[in-house]
């Protein structure tokens, strides 16, 4: 469990969140919803802070255009064979919980 101040960021803007080591890639989606994820792309370890898209119900790492559900984090398109690593994220006030 991660516990970080909330971010200042408009709907779709990332943001990376680096906690011991670990790099989780935060989306706000707006009426204090977010998306987290592990920040590298399964397939070849790309940065999805700079190469992921979100697209409709899908994540998408343009390296090699792998498509994720942002729901569970399968694999849907693309090269990507293993999932992506999804957090749940609570909006605690001033701060998020993702774990």
């Amino acid at each position: 469990m991660i516990r970080i101040r909330k971010p200042e960021v408009k709907v779709g803007e990332k943001v990376k969140v680096v906690e011991g080591g670990q790099e989780i890639l935060l989306i706000y989606l707006g009426a204090g919803r977010y998306l987290a994820f592990d920040n590298k792309c399964p397939h070849l370890k790309c940065d999805l802070y700079k190469y992921g898209v979100l697209i409709r119900e899908e994540l998408v790492c343009q390296c090699h255009f792998s498509h994720f559900s942002v729901k569970d984090g399968r694999p849907r398109k693309g090269p990507a064979k293993e999932p992506l690593k999804v957090y749940s994220v609570k909006d605690d006030g001033e701060y998020l919980i993702i774990s």
